[in-house]
């Protein structure tokens, strides 16, 4: 018996020492929206198929102890499921005693709440929409994952990795005076992958034409699939026999020249490792010379004739009211310059505000909240990078403010508002938003 109790005391010395050792260098707590982490997450139920696949990307899939029908990769198929992403089976969920679940906003308001009610931390994450939002999505879950400073590290690195091997891949793209145009459609109504998706930014990377980029309704979709006549045309699951089963598609290059790709909707959407998988296989679609020596299918290629046929239908004349913008560190740093150059040309009073308390090492990034976010909110609104009510919540429309402000003020822009942010932001030479009168 007093054995026992000596066992017991070395484990519960043990265990006292690692919570204490993980307060003492700051990586937990970790606070993200309403929710305080005080330790590692060791259970996590995963309902979002894009945020198990970084997890996946970011090495934390062994975290993961229950799953969605959607979270279908091959690393954790194994797992067992709690049902559909939109509506998983409540008790399934509080039987694994999860640390934290990871939604999307397809979740049902009333499992939400139920869940909450039984004090299970439910995250919903958004995804990203460019590829700086891609790296604070990445830095917030691995925050989670690992903590403020290992967890926050650890996804930057990851996020900036894949960033890295999407511009690798773009740079393997032959350089051509043919304007190639693709799309991506979910349905042959015109719901398409626009650019206020990073899913339609992919095309991009292909230096194609995304025909349906900037179209704000599923109707002019549709019109741009059928006035701009696309070379290539990917979609979902299902879709191409509808297309070219469809009347109004038959005169289309594409679907003439048989262009037609199925990749699976949910792949082309996760933001994990699937985002280099599928522009890989974007690329080697339309670039059949770039094909890789290994997981190329046939599908996947194209015969010479096909070739010849698009290179002599498609001119440069053709598509010559589209333009493609490609992402480029270049191009930011040029319309940053540009926005310096404008602001500097008008005169404006700025005064300082001492509302906010700055220290080294403040931070707030996407979905935190509390006070202090609302002063950063006043403060972006009365210098004119935000135009919405604050809420102290800093969603997308503040990331995108501050994102702004770094770049008209010579900042790096990340969309974080940390300390060097704050103290120019709230300081007499912060430098307002084009046109804006700070008197």
């Amino acid at each position: 018996m007093k054995k026992c109790l000596v066992l017991l005391m070395a484990v519960l010395m043990i265990l006292s020492c690692a919570a204490c050792s993980s307060a003492s260098s700051g990586e937990y707590p970790v606070t993200l929206a309403s929710y305080t982490f005080e330790k590692k997450p060791e259970s996590i139920v995963c309902l979002s198929d894009s945020i198990a696949d970084i997890l996946i990307a970011c090495g934390y899939g062994s975290r993961i102890s229950a799953r969605s029908d959607d979270c279908t990769q091959a690393e954790i198929s194994a797992l067992p499921s709690v049902g559909a992403k939109d509506q998983p089976h409540l008790q399934k969920i509080v039987e694994m005693h999860p640390d934290v679940v990871f939604a999307d906003k397809s979740i049902k308001d009333e499992i939400y709440s139920q869940l909450e009610e039984k004090n299970i931390p439910v995250l919903i994450m958004m995804p990203a929409k460019t590829t700086s939002e891609l790296t604070m999505l990445y830095e917030n879950v691995c925050r989670i994952a690992d903590g403020n400073y290992t967890g926050k590290e650890n996804g930057n690195e990851k996020a900036k990795s894949i960033i890295m091997t999407m511009g690798d891949l773009q740079r393997l793209v032959p350089k051509s005076n043919v304007v190639k145009k693709a799309c991506y459609l979910y349905d042959i109504d015109g719901n398409a992958a626009t650019e206020r998706t990073l899913a339609g930014k992919l095309f991009d990377y292909t230096n194609t034409v995304n025909i349906c980029a900037t179209e704000d309704n599923d109707g002019q979709k549709l019109n741009s699939l059928i006035l701009n006549d696309p070379d290539y045309i990917f979609c979902a699951i299902g879709v191409k026999s509808k297309l070219k089963s469809d009347s109004r598609f038959a005169n289309l290059r594409a679907v003439r020249a048989d262009r037609i790709y199925e990749i699976d909707a949910q792949l082309f959407q996760r933001q994990g490792n699937s985002l280099t998988e599928v522009l890989s296989f974007l690329i080697e679609t339309m670039y059949p010379e770039l094909k890789a020596p290994h997981g190329q299918t046939e599908s996947s290629k194209e015969t010479s004739e096909e070739s010849s046929t698009r290179e002599e239908s498609s001119t440069p004349e053709e598509s010559s009211t589209l333009t493609s913008e490609e992402p480029s560190d270049e191009s930011s740093e040029e319309a940053s310059e540009e926005a310096s150059r404008e602001v500097s040309g008008i005169s404006m009073v700025v005064t300082a505000d001492d509302s906010l308390t700055i220290t080294d090492g403040l931070e707030y990034g996407i979905t935190e909240s509390g006070d202090d976010v609302t002063k950063i909110q006043n403060r972006l609104s009365v210098l004119g990078y935000l135009d919405s009510e604050p809420t102290g919540y800093y969603g997308p429309a503040t990331q995108e403010a501050v994102l702004q402000f770094e770049a008209a003020n010579g900042l790096d822009p990340d969309g974080y508002a940390d300390t060097v942010d704050l103290r120019l932001l709230f300081s007499a030479d912060a430098v307002p938003a084009v046109g804006r009168d700070s008197n």
